[in-house]
């Protein structure tokens, strides 16, 4: 083989290392920054923010948070008191939350979720003067996954808050 010709198919190889060493970070690499991705409590409400790494630039990701829910529901009086003879129910179901988020040019998406219990009117009916009220949340088995590119993360933990309620009778 003349060194022309070594040169050119080493060159040749070099190019073909070169191109498949450095495939776009969109090639099956998406995946979730655990260290950035988290779960917290707002309000009532379970928040996720998130981070995604390792998409194409431009590409529009589905992206959905989710959780297993225990909530508990009471009727409350006009002087926002649990009446004594309380009527309330639990709610034990799975809740998620769903967004589009556009991956930007390098490649992440960097975006947040709300993840909401049913609303209390829909859960439990009161008798007059007495407001159906979500009293208090517990979210567990929290994950997020990207529909579009198939990334998944679990987020360990289990998130709670409660309203106040003063105990009084109507």
């Amino acid at each position: 083989m003349t060194t022309r010709r070594r040169i050119a198919a080493t060159m040749g190889a070099a190019a073909a290392v070169f191109a498949l060493t450095t495939a776009p970070a969109f090639a099956g690499s998406a995946h979730f920054i655990g260290n950035l991705t988290s779960a917290s409590i707002s309000g009532m409400d379970l928040k996720v923010d998130f981070k995604e790494a390792g998409l194409e630039s431009g590409s529009v990701e589905t992206i959905t948070a989710a959780a297993h829910l225990d909530a508990t529901y009471q009727c409350i009086n006009g002087g926002a008191n649990n009446p004594s003879d309380a009527k309330k129910t639990t709610v034990s179901a799975e809740v998620s939350q769903s967004g589009q988020f556009t991956a930007g040019k390098n490649g992440n998406v960097v975006g947040s979720l709300l993840v909401s219990a049913p609303s209390a009117a829909s859960v439990l009916d009161c008798p007059s003067g007495q407001t159906s009220t979500l009293t208090q949340v517990v979210y567990s088995n929290v994950t997020v996954t990207d529909e579009t590119s198939g990334a998944f993360l679990s987020i360990p933990g289990t998130f709670s808050a409660g309203a106040k309620v003063g105990h009084g009778n109507q």
